[in-house]
């Protein structure tokens, strides 16, 4: 159940007469993307130096714009595509199937930088706008993590603070997550994984890593009650599986948040829950802004009150996720959203929910893919305002069920009365689009926490995989009839960690660290910004 690799291909071009890349293209996985490059054998290929390495996924980020920005002849003349074919840059849409890319961000007056034929050779790449040019190395701008993207890019966690480690699947008590929690400026890692069956609500605090990529085996599952974020300013959450389910409290959401700020989920699974999975409604006189949500499912909220959530904030992002088997809102988009390269299927009622109110609110979407189920009823685009103002692009629609990816784009028509935009209406980060096509794909393989897939994901991805003809919503999770209700999990090995600083010995030992100082995990070897314990967990999510 481990993520299904990704096969990516190149486009071809003629124009250039060299490849430029960074040093760390001579990662493996890089590689094989350049011998799939069609005549990239005819090409010299040129390292330059890079001050630290890219991660597994930004690479894969990096591929679909390789073929638009990265190629650059040797004196330093970015690749001309001729305006469109395989590298063409997304504009208004494209073929399904192709190439084009584009850049999401920017403000008024710039809409984002445009990538590709006719783009520019700096090209905007990764997290805040990291530069992507020729004769340069790729560098990302520093954040929660490598590949942190979307406006909760900046939460710090606990950087500098404790560590706690998680050594039991006990619902409380010492050693548990609920224990783990309890005080703020903590990085959490796992000596344990499996299932930890809640007794009653979680309730996060600020400045918190919890880092689900540190369990061994099949990693970490919450199920049997919702979870508050509710004023946890500045955390960072990766790898985890909030699953509410019916035992849990009535009324209540799976993830909800009503104030703070810099908040990301990172590959996470949020499903089954009681009112909403994905729930950010901004209460009354407070603030709720700067919040990311990426590589992520948001799955099945149980009825009769299905939704994946309410998004009622200044400024969230949600990036390549899966929004599935929800009644309704999916999501409810009020506020600031920006929406890129995800996708939503077999929902009943509504899919995207264009603001359904008389107040201001703008949208960004771009990129993504809405594909009917067997219960799906209508709604793709629902409840449209004068008051919402969109800026859309490359947005798709496959309605025909016939098991194969073979959708229309979406026209301004089809958005109803929103208040069409040429370009933003409201400054955003700069996040690298995919192509909506691609970005199927791209969910499909490593949306959610992908390091190991439950049954629960792979339940509602082979819903996906049929592109139409399965899909269902339900009001009870044991109507999945996996074992335990949540499927079972392989346990796997702690590695030794003699000063319990959340190093292992092993990794400390081979990166010039001692592994009976507990101290060194707040220090930086290497000056980049991130702590060595950051340094550890982040290589871990690669």
């Amino acid at each position: 159940m481990r993520a299904r690799p990704r096969n990516a291909r190149l486009p071809s071009t003629n124009a250039a007469r060299a490849i430029v890349l960074p040093a760390a293209a001579h990662h493996s996985e890089m590689r094989r993307f350049l011998t799939a490059f069609r005549g990239a054998k005819q090409l010299p290929i040129m390292f330059q130096r890079s001050t630290k390495p890219l991660f597994r996924t930004q690479w894969k980020l990096l591929v679909p714009l390789v073929a638009t920005t990265l190629a650059a002849c040797s004196e330093g003349v970015p690749i001309d595509n001729g305006g469109g074919g395989d590298g063409a840059t997304t504009s208004s849409g494209g073929a399904p199937t192709g190439g084009s890319s584009t850049t999401v961000g920017g403000g008024p007056g710039t809409g984002g930088a445009g990538l590709g034929a006719g783009g520019s050779a700096g090209g905007s790449l990764g997290t805040g706008g990291s530069s992507l040019g020729s004769g340069g190395g790729a560098t990302f701008e520093f954040g929660a993590f490598p590949g942190a993207e979307g406006f909760g890019r900046n939460a710090t966690g606990a950087r500098g603070g404790d560590v706690y480690h998680v050594t039991n699947l006990n619902d409380a008590g010492p050693g548990s997550l609920r224990d783990a929690i309890s005080q703020p400026n903590r990085t959490v890692v796992f000596d344990v994984g499996g299932v930890i069956r809640l007794e009653s609500r979680l309730v996060f605090k600020n400045n918190q890593t919890i880092a689900g990529q540190t369990a061994p085996g099949g990693g970490i599952t919450l199920y049997g009650d919702g979870t508050s974020f509710s004023g946890a300013n500045h955390t960072i959450v990766r790898f985890v599986r909030f699953r509410m389910g019916k035992i849990g409290e009535s009324g209540k959401d799976t993830v909800t948040i009503a104030n703070g700020h810099d908040l990301i989920f990172d590959h996470c699974s949020m499903s089954w829950g009681r009112d909403g999975n994905f729930d950010l409604n901004q209460s009354s006189g407070a603030v709720l802004e700067k919040i990311t949500l990426q590589d992520s499912i948001v799955a099945q909220g149980l009825q009769t009150h299905s939704t994946g959530g309410l998004v009622n904030t200044r400024a969230t992002s949600i990036l390549r996720s899966l929004y599935i088997d929800n009644n309704s809102r999916n999501p409810k988009a009020r506020g600031t959203l920006q929406f890129v390269n995800n996708v939503v299927y077999n929902w009943v009622v509504s899919a995207y929910i264009l603001g359904d109110t008389s107040g201001r609110s703008d949208g960004v979407m771009v990129g993504n893919y809405f594909v009917p189920g067997p219960e799906t009823k209508g709604g793709t685009l629902d409840s449209p305002t004068p008051a919402y103002h969109l800026y859309a692009v490359d947005n798709w629609y496959d309605s025909n069920k016939n098991g194969a990816l073979d959708g229309r784009l979406l026209g301004q028509g089809d958005f109803g009365s929103v208040t069409w935009l040429a370009e933003p209406s409201v400054e955003v980060p700069k996040v690298p689009a995919l192509s909506a096509a691609e970005a199927f794909e791209y969910v499909r393989q490593h949306a959610g926490a992908a390091l190991y897939r439950d049954a629960v994901d792979e339940f509602v991805l082979a819903e996906l995989d049929s592109l139409g003809t399965e899909g269902k919503t339900i009001s009870d999770e044991a109507s999945l009839g996996l074992p335990s209700v949540v499927g079972n999990l392989p346990t796997g090995v702690t590695p030794t960690d003699t000063d319990q600083d959340g190093m292992p010995d092993a990794w400390e030992t081979a990166s010039g660290l001692d592994a009976n100082d507990p101290e060194d995990r707040n220090d930086d070897r290497n000056g980049d910004g991130w702590t060595n314990l950051e340094e550890y967990v982040n290589s871990l999510a690669r």
